[in-house]
């Protein structure tokens, strides 16, 4: 077996036929045929290709002890010895603002929905108070992040009813996620493994990366005794998170920053600890910056028929965002900038690209090919439906 101080190497169908013949020369002469078209060596090949197929399995039985190369099942055993979980996918959550006859009973597991037919349900009994309005928070029957609606989409009475005459959602529904892929849940475990120390820096971002929902975090810190530049006061500490529930996001930061220290932000979530006191956390949800992209493609023969959907993908994949099936990716980390250079292997990995020149920008008609810098409280987000392809 292939295993010394430098790894595992497999070995592949080609070494197999090639050591075979190498055999078989050294067995019956070296004027033996063992060609594809003769008795032996057909028989070769059969053996060979089975073979290949073990030594396969042998390396993928050897990757799965290492987090950066396991996947699947194996990537999520790794990640529980260290207490991290994959995170499963998830359903959205919104508040609905109903106008209707007062004194009418909402009841609980209530439906309403949005014309594109994404289903919500009424968590908790409410009534319409006298001024005909009730307030009620919903849950996706589904999961997912295609439950993340806009706002003022969820606008359908699922069970139409003639006391209650309007009904939409101020604000755009969150928490939905899908489940998450290997190449997000392998780059959390190393952050969390990391920031193993739960009141540093690394050690913060790692409990906030840990909380269910959460797709990235930053954590702006003022050491000193004055007011920092972004109004942050003396010795605090401003979280930023890219998704998740605001409740676990405080629970979190709760339970990783030091005692003393104060927290910032518009988001404030009260907290009780053992003692039954309360405490009030603040953080902020992170800023999407959307970027625009448009790639101007010289292909040949052999790019695919599907080629600028997986571009598209590619490039999404890089920077983060929304997919052509609608599903999220982290992509770039917070404050990450989006470096142009990187994006060219997201388009050289399909096949039959001569040539592309790429722009970016924060708008449509502002762009160009340079860097994009993003705030420490910022993410980049790119949209598939964002990124125009054009064949020149």
């Amino acid at each position: 077996m292939l295993l010394n101080e430098n790894g595992f190497q497999r070995k592949t169908y080609s070494d197999i036929v090639d050591e075979m013949e190498d055999k078989a020369k050294e067995q019956f002469g070296e004027d033996v045929n063992t060609s594809s078209r003769t008795p032996l060596g057909i028989i070769f090949r059969i053996i060979a290709w089975f073979l290949a197929g073990v030594w396969d399995i042998a390396e993928k039985v050897y990757n799965s002890g290492f987090v950066s190369k396991s996947e699947g099942v194996q990537l999520d055993r790794l990640g529980n010895n260290n207490g991290i979980t994959r995170e499963p996918a998830s359903e959205s959550y919104a508040t609905l603002e109903i106008e209707g006859e007062p004194g009418h009973i909402i009841e609980e597991e209530t439906q309403f929905a949005t014309e594109s037919d994404i289903y919500f349900e009424v968590l908790e009994e409410a009534t319409i108070d006298t001024n005909g309005k009730a307030l009620v928070d919903v849950i996706s029957v589904d999961k997912g992040a295609m439950n993340n609606v806009a706002a003022d989409t969820i606008n359908v009475q699922a069970e139409p009813t003639e006391n209650i005459t309007s009904v939409t959602n101020p604000e755009a529904a969150a928490g939905g996620s899908d489940i998450e892929i290997d190449s997000e849940y392998r780059a959390r475990i190393k952050r969390s493994v990391e920031g193993s120390s739960a009141s540093t820096h690394s050690g913060i971002i790692a409990a906030l990366i840990k909380t269910t929902g959460v797709r990235s975090a930053n954590v702006v810190m003022n050491n000193t005794m004055e007011v920092d530049a972004d109004g942050n006061p003396p010795k605090s500490i401003h979280a930023y998170v890219l998704g998740g529930i605001k409740e676990d996001v405080a629970d979190s930061l709760f339970n990783s920053v030091a005692a003393g220290i104060e927290t910032v932000g518009n988001q404030s979530v009260v907290i009780t600890d053992l003692s039954g006191i309360d405490h009030t956390v603040n953080f902020d949800f992170a800023q999407e910056v959307k970027i625009y992209v448009r790639l101007e493609l010289k292909t040949n023969a052999s790019f695919p028929i599907d080629g600028d959907d997986l571009i598209k993908n590619n490039v999404v994949y890089k920077i983060g965002g929304v997919d052509k099936s609608g599903s999220s990716f982290t992509g770039s980390q917070m404050g990450d900038d989006v470096i142009l250079s990187q994006l060219y292997n997201a388009v050289y990995q399909v096949a039959g690209v001569d040539d592309v020149v790429i722009k970016i920008g924060k708008s449509p008609d502002a762009l160009s090919q340079s860097n994009i810098e993003i705030e420490p409280k910022q993410v980049a987000q790119v949209l598939f439906s964002e990124i125009e392809v054009l064949h020149v």
